[in-house]
């Protein structure tokens, strides 16, 4: 989250923020100064959406959701409808090629209707692979529980 999240405000020019990890390992080691207007949430994006999103009397809608580990299309296609403010809005994820497959994704950038927009299957010579959605079931490998610590929301 904390590259990532100084690539979205340093270069792209957003200011107002909500960061989300279920780790603080990235945030807290590379995330120096962080400007008012940025939040981070340690914690999964469906506790993001269920503890936070969801609690707020005026649910803010985001200009981009940026996702950096793989999601099933059904999770991506309810930020898409959900979360993104307007027509101008995107959302940038590593979607797996076939539901609950983690070891393919192909990259897609989306606007609030879930139209593609742009999509890349191979990032140079290397097939796009992301580490698995740690809240899903499915989940497998040593990113996921129990090896790496998650514990899924009850």
């Amino acid at each position: 989250a904390g590259v990532s999240t100084q690539v979205i405000y340093d270069q792209l020019g957003y200011q107002t923020i909500d960061a989300v990890d279920w780790s603080g390992d990235a945030w807290y080691s590379n995330v120096v100064q962080c400007p008012d207007s940025v939040n981070f949430y340690e914690m999964d994006d469906e506790r993001f959406v269920k503890s936070v999103w969801q609690k707020q009397l005026q649910q803010p809608k985001y200009d981009m959701v940026v996702f950096n580990f793989a999601i099933n299309a059904d999770k991506a296609k309810y930020f898409c409808q959900n979360l993104l403010k307007d027509e101008s809005a995107l959302l940038l994820a590593p979607i797996n090629v076939q539901k609950d497959y983690w070891l393919r994704q192909t990259y897609y950038l989306l606007d609030r209707d879930c139209k593609i927009l742009w999509s890349a299957n191979d990032v140079g010579a290397w097939s796009v692979l992301f580490q698995p959605d740690v809240t899903q079931d499915t989940c497998q490998g040593i990113w996921c529980a129990p090896y790496n610590g998650f514990k899924k929301m009850k």
